[in-house]
């Protein structure tokens, strides 16, 4: 499950993060159907190839249709709360001004990127939408129908993000958000160094 974040009492930012929220809870519902219908047709092939030596013809074909659906929308369910690699070194080294600067050109980067992959990934659909499976005989146009609306989706969470944090970084775990411990290897960085620096302010 994607961590929570909101920033603020009330007002945009509130509202934004009310909605982020909410939108990650159906991606998160979406992608655990989608991983265990998934996992269940590759468990079923194996067996079925091994133990009952009938291999079925639409299992493989599945979980291949399944695949680019979970990276895409896994993509855009994870943007919101830091779940992508994030490279800080240079924005660490800079002022408040420049590294607020910074961040921005970075959204519009990934909402420029979010547009290739809308645009592009439209062409590339309908480019294949004549051509059938060769199993389920659908259009291969729903695989490739991922890349659209995974830009759609990523694009609507770095807008949700900026909103909901207006003046912090998004990508970065939020210090005062309320996510769950589970062991000191899976707390991030930067909450495990805010919570030191308390810490170090309470002893002081």
């Amino acid at each position: 499950m994607t961590p929570q974040r909101d920033s603020g009492p009330g007002g945009v930012a509130a509202g934004a993060g009310r909605l982020g929220r909410l939108v990650e809870r159906v991606l998160d519902g979406v992608l655990a159907l989608m991983i265990a219908t998934m996992t269940g047709a590759i468990v079923w092939q194996v067996f079925a190839r091994y133990v009952l030596d009938a291999a079925p013809y639409w299992s493989e074909e599945l979980a291949r249709f399944l695949m680019p659906w979970i990276a895409m929308i896994g993509s855009a369910a994870v943007l919101r709360g830091g779940g992508h690699v994030a490279v800080t070194a240079l924005i660490e080294r800079l002022g408040s001004g420049p590294a607020a600067a910074l961040r921005i050109v970075r959204d519009l980067v990934m909402l420029g990127v979010a547009a290739v992959l809308v645009i592009h990934g439209l062409a590339f659909a309908d480019l294949n939408s004549f051509q059938d499976s060769p199993a389920f005989e659908v259009p291969m146009s729903v695989p490739y129908m991922a890349m659209p609306v995974g830009g759609v989706l990523i694009a609507i969470m770095v807008v949700i993000a900026r909103l909901s944090r207006p003046g912090a970084d998004w990508a970065l775990p939020d210090p005062d958000a309320p996510v769950e411990d589970e062991g000191e290897g899976f707390v991030p960085v930067a909450m495990r160094a805010a919570e030191a620096a308390r810490e170090g302010e309470a002893r002081r």
